[in-house]
């Protein structure tokens, strides 16, 4: 009897184990019937005599597959000169003759969130032979005993697999290859599905903001007809920018210059007669002023071979220009003498020496007069209308006066080379000649010129935000100045005088950020029509009024605009990335303000996602302003809210008190405040928002914010509970190891933390800095930050970070190698915004797998 039970055993046992090596684990398989087939095509005999094998074959590159973007019908070009079409297939059946084929299959696959699937498929192998790409990269297929199986990771977004075979040459007669095709998933995705399509229509996807062509600078001819545009492309295989500039016509926006095949240009500038422009060109660490004509297509050097090269200005005749050299600081005997604050920073800026140079003609050379030397170290050059004076700006320490930063203006007489001081200010930043070339319009703080600044509206006693940028008319001759913009409440950005009678501003107006016409007579702005929201780059014409604008809105991607100031009309110029958006579907946005008072609202909108469904519950990501500038409706940008909605968030975007924007005495709370009303604001905001909006599932609600964000961020979590986790990025932690740190961080502090120092205002240095309340902090906070930081240094995540692990709190740190306040490396930036992401299906989906699978490897 028991030699008979023990037989039984080591059967049972025998089966089992053998049952665990035939029977794979649980599996959820999902066919892919249909797909896109291009081809098949022979391959030429000189192809089959150089490539020997078929991996040989596989890997030559017939057609680029990173830009293949299959669509029924679409027509493709092979290496080889022939054109073939994409077609649906449904099973594939494939026909062998004498001769070996490629041929290419794809089909577009959309997961509902992250997960990991396998393809595979089941050809004989021996007849068959495949490689895999998901998105233009290659995937590693592996064969055995009649299956290929190819790991594919899917983030929450349309991805597009192509499937490149190799049918071999029949051996004798003419036969099928047949094969099936699945993608199988495994725990715990064993209930997810993918949406399978042959359309290549998608939601706004990484690729729609990072990879698309952006404009860096725009010129416009001092005539109105020509713009220059410097634009700019990361490519998406190799992390690199391309850049290039080209020259439309105002008119019709057609391209009559490129720099594309003339290397790299910079430092575009127009000459007055609008028929030619200068650029730089390095070569051996020496720069050269180049002139180009669009006439003759010829070009010339101006100036050559100067070492050190950093800027340079024209006159508005062309008889001269200005340009500036820089030395940099260095450390010598590995120790820095820090004589003022300014040296301490981690990147030292150059000092800067000032030329004065007449061009030369006929073969003579030019003559350069110095005019400044490093010690000095004038910055930037303003040259007169009439070319016949010069403002020469610098900036040095001044400890007594807020924000200890003192700008030194000058007037350098071209002619005599007489130099006189126009001024001294802490608080205005911009300077410009008015038309007559007598004035000068400047820009800066309500408090400048004794507070002539100062908005009405502003109560007694209360100190402005500085960062509340108003303009104004200065008379170097009798040191008198009118305030323009007092009682204008939207912030100035920028400004161009070039006509006796008005000025042109942009100018934040709550988050817009439109053109606006200030009348000299009638004292009064007139707000531009525009086709957009935001206009990010803006230039004007000297002579005409035209301006050209590279805007974006919500939902809305960049396009170039052209604007007849005159008739206050404004049209499409070019689209660049019109191809790239043509199939990318938004979802909705509305507005929704929270109403605080009886008087007063705190300004919000929401996205949706593009498949909202108002019956469901969805997350919530809640999203405010960093520094003292609003959030603006511009499309994309560092926190693309579109994207965010397109992985399934609702997001909740407001703007409390204290930003820029609003008017004078809105923005004056940013000033002490330091989270004590914010907080208090965006809580009530959101605890409506919830309220009202059944849609959205209080328990799943996130908060995140970056530099002053990031600090607003952590502070929240010391106030409540309402917010399930929370992102913050490069957020101040203490602010008084950042008021002392930080390159710029007392200089910020001097405007939002005015005449408030950590000796004489521990209420706001120690009991509103979330180090000192992080055993308040309860639910998951991630910590993001560069390494090479300098305006909010790392050592303030780090704070966090050392402070929560103690406390046995939930908390995870991400930093970024040779990145500072902003992650700008294209590979970097990529990572780090799926990591936002998958920090958020964490703890707002409960979906840990995405970022289990990157950070617990």
């Amino acid at each position: 009897m028991r030699h008979r039970l023990f037989v039984m055993i080591l059967i049972f046992v025998s089966l089992v184990s053998v049952g665990f090596q035939l029977f794979p684990a649980e599996t959820n398989r999902q066919g892919i019937d249909r797909w896109l087939m291009l081809g098949p095509a022979a391959i030429p005999a000189l192809e089959s005599d150089l490539l020997k094998s078929a991996d040989d074959i596989l890997k030559f590159n017939h057609i680029p597959v990173q830009q293949l973007l299959p669509i029924k019908g679409e027509k493709v070009t092979w290496n080889d000169g022939n054109v073939f079409t994409w077609q649906t297939i449904g099973k594939l059946d494939f026909d062998t003759g004498p001769e070996a084929k490629v041929v290419y299959l794809a089909a577009y696959l959309e997961p509902g969130r992250w997960l990991k699937t396998d393809l595979v498929l089941t050809p004989p192998i021996d007849e068959l032979k495949v490689s895999v790409f998901l998105d233009g990269e290659p995937v590693t297929a592996n064969a055995a005993k009649d299956i290929i199986r190819a790991p594919l990771d899917l983030t929450h977004e349309k991805h597009l697999l192509i499937v490149k075979a190799l049918l071999p040459a029949a051996k004798a007669d003419a036969k099928k290859i047949t094969t099936d095709a699945f993608l199988e998933n495994k725990e715990p995705f064993l209930n997810e599905t993918v949406k399978l399509s042959l359309e290549p229509i998608h939601n706004v996807n990484p690729i729609n903001i990072l990879n698309t062509i952006t404009v860096d600078a725009i010129h416009v001819s001092p005539d109105g007809k020509l713009v220059e545009v410097s634009l700019k492309q990361v490519d998406k295989e190799t992390g690199k920018s391309n850049n290039w500039l080209e020259i439309l016509t105002v008119a019709s926006g057609e391209t009559i210059f490129s720099s594309e095949h003339f290397g790299k240009m910079s430092n575009f500038a127009w000459l007055k007669h609008s028929r030619g422009f200068s650029y730089t060109v390095t070569a051996d660490e020496k720069t050269s002023i180049i002139q180009y004509d669009l006439n003759s297509h010829t070009q010339q050097c101006i100036a050559g071979e100067i070492k050190n090269f950093s800027s340079y200005w024209w006159a508005n005749d062309n008889s001269f220009l200005i340009y500036s050299v820089s030395h940099a600081r260095e450390d010598k005997e590995g120790y820095r003498y820090i004589k003022e604050i300014p040296d301490r920073t981690r990147f030292p800026e150059d000092r800067h020496a000032m030329f004065l140079y007449f061009r030369g003609g006929s073969g003579n050379p030019g003559v350069t007069h110095q005019i400044t030397d490093e010690t000095q170290n004038f910055k930037n050059a303003v040259i007169s209308p009439d070319s016949k004076k010069i403002l020469l700006i610098k900036e040095e320490p001044d400890y007594k006066t807020r924000p200890y930063i003192k700008n030194f203006v000058y007037q350098f007489d071209v002619k005599n080379h007489a130099v006189k001081k126009i001024m001294e200010t802490n608080l205005l930043t911009t300077f410009m000649w008015a038309p007559d070339s007598t004035r000068l319009l400047v820009m800066g703080g309500p408090s400048a010129f004794d507070g002539k600044g100062k908005s009405s509206k502003l109560p007694p006693g209360i100190i402005p935000n500085e960062y509340e940028t108003e303009a104004y008319i200065y008379d170097p001759n009798t040191q008198e100045a009118v305030a323009l913009s007092k009682e204008f409440d939207p912030n100035l950005q920028s400004a161009s005088w070039n006509f006796p009678g008005y000025i042109y501003f942009t100018a934040e107006d709550t988050t817009y950020l439109p053109i606006f016409k200030y009348s000299l007579e009638k004292k009064t702005f007139t707000r531009m029509k525009t086709m957009f929201d935001v206009a990010q780059k803006v230039d004007f014409a000297d002579l005409a009024n035209i301006a050209v604008t590279w805007s974006s809105g919500m939902n809305s991607p960049q396009r170039l605009y052209k604007h007849d100031l005159a008739g206050d009309k404004v049209s499409l110029l070019k689209d660049y990335n019109q191809q790239d958006f043509r199939y990318v579907t938004f979802g909705k946005w509305e507005d929704w303000n929270y109403k605080l008072k009886e008087d007063k609202f705190i300004d919000g909108r929401l996205y949706f996602p593009p498949d909202f469904d108002g019956a469901k519950k969805y997350p919530c990501i809640t999203y405010y302003y960093g520094g003292t500038s609003p959030v603006e409706r511009n499309f994309g940008g560092r926190y693309p809210m579109e994207w965010y909605s397109a992985n399934g968030y609702v997001v909740y975007v407001l703007q409390p008190t204290g930003t820029t924007g609003f008017g004078q005495e809105a923005s004056a709370v940013h000033v002490n405040d330091w989270g004590k009303v914010t907080s208090a604001e965006i809580i009530a905001a959101v605890k409506e928002l919830v309220r009202t909006h059944p849609f959205i599932d209080p328990a799943r609600v996130g908060a995140m914010g970056a530099s002053y964000g990031g600090f607003l961020t952590q502070y929240l979590a010391t106030q409540t509970d309402i917010f399930a986790a929370y992102i913050s990025h490069a957020g101040i932690t203490s602010l008084a190891s950042y008021w002392g740190e930080g390159d710029w961080g007392y200089t910020y502090s001097g405007f939002a933390t005015a005449d408030s120092f950590p000796w004489n205002r521990r209420d706001i240095y120690v009991d509103r800095s979330p180090l000192f309340l992080a055993d308040k902090i309860q639910n998951p906070l991630l910590l993001l930050h560069g390494e090479e930081d300098n305006n909010v240094p790392t050592g303030e995540s780090y704070q966090m970070f050392a402070a929560l692990k103690l406390l046995g709190k939930d908390v995870a740190l991400i930093t970024y190698a040779g990145q500072q306040h902003f992650i700008m490396e294209y590979k970097k930036r990529l990572h780090w915004m799926r990591g936002i992401i998958a920090w958020w299906d964490k703890y707002l989906k409960n979906q840990p797998e995405h970022w289990d699978n990157v950070y617990k490897k």
